[in-house]
């Protein structure tokens, strides 16, 4: 891509989202305003996953002003997951993105606490409504003695904001993964997104 750019060729009209707690539990990407860019589809993938598989890949011009990695983008219709902001020039930013489908999900949480008996109780905790990505890692098929067992494992990619921990039930409401699925793994050390390998399985 050239390093001047035309005005008139920052064309596209996206979104800008933020993610906010609209209500007690619930965290949703909401719009903070309008920009406009030029949008280029490379036919790249975009490894926005460091665990799962990646996706189609988008390069953004846009004027310079204020984002980070904590928000996403709109265009057209499809969410832009944000992996790379660099300053191009004076005035532009470089954007990377992966296109991605955004599910609503619902975590439902537990916490460990001392009973009587000093015995460790468990409880649960209010549900939690997010926003996550899903992508896959694995699908098995095992063939058993007396029965056949499917098993899914998907990762599922969210904001930093939300926390989930191993045994944790996630409640994928919609999309061709929907079901409800156990924390299996988390991978928290990334800045700005938390992974969670998650499994699903059923007596077929």
């Amino acid at each position: 891509m050239e390093r001047y750019i035309d005005a008139g060729s920052l064309d596209q009209r996206l979104e800008l989202l933020e993610l906010k707690e609209t209500a007690e539990n619930t965290w949703e990407w909401v719009s903070a305003g309008r920009l406009w860019a030029a949008v280029t589809l490379d036919g790249g993938r975009n490894l926005f996953s460091t665990v799962g598989i990646g996706a189609r890949n988008a390069k953004l011009v846009l004027r310079r002003r204020p984002l980070t990695l904590h928000q996403a983008l709109r265009w057209k219709g499809q969410h832009l997951y944000l992996t790379s902001v660099t300053q191009r020039d004076r005035t532009h930013l470089d954007v990377q993105a992966a296109l991605v489908t955004v599910v609503t999900c619902v975590a439902q949480r537990y916490a460990t606490g001392m009973g009587q008996g000093n015995r460790p109780v468990k409880r649960e905790l209010p549900p939690q409504t997010f926003p996550g990505v899903l992508t896959e890692k694995y699908v098995r098929y095992e063939q058993e003695d007396t029965y056949a067992k499917t098993s899914r494992c998907l990762v599922l990619v969210t904001p930093k904001a939300v926390t989930l921990k191993e045994g944790d039930l996630v409640t994928v409401k919609e999309g061709p993964a929907t079901a409800v699925y156990n924390v299996q793994a988390c991978h928290v050390l990334d800045e700005f997104k938390n992974e969670y390998e998650i499994l699903f399985s059923r007596d077929v």
